[in-house]
């Protein structure tokens, strides 16, 4: 927050980015979301510019769908995806 808050008084853009989740990781992730969501809600723009789901652990076909379902929830805040495809 402090980053966003800051930013207009030096006239730059912010770009936030969470690197690397596992899918062990997911629940944290989930909770990234949630936070983009409630700080989307009150501002018109989510929290992280992206976020980067590392699923090359994963069968590929499994890692696609993961990305593919939470890409559906980040799209309408605008969030970029990076997926580790393998």
């Amino acid at each position: 927050h402090y980053v966003r808050a800051v930013a207009p008084a030096y006239g730059i853009p912010v770009l936030v980015h969470s690197d690397h989740c596992a899918k062990k990781l997911l629940p944290w992730f989930d909770g990234m979301l949630e936070a983009d969501k409630l700080h989307f809600e009150k501002t018109g723009e989510p929290l992280f510019s992206s976020h980067m789901l590392d699923l090359s652990e994963e069968p590929h076909e499994e890692n696609v769908s993961i990305c593919a379902e939470y890409l559906k929830k980040m799209a309408p805040m605008n969030i970029i995806l990076e997926m580790e495809i393998g």
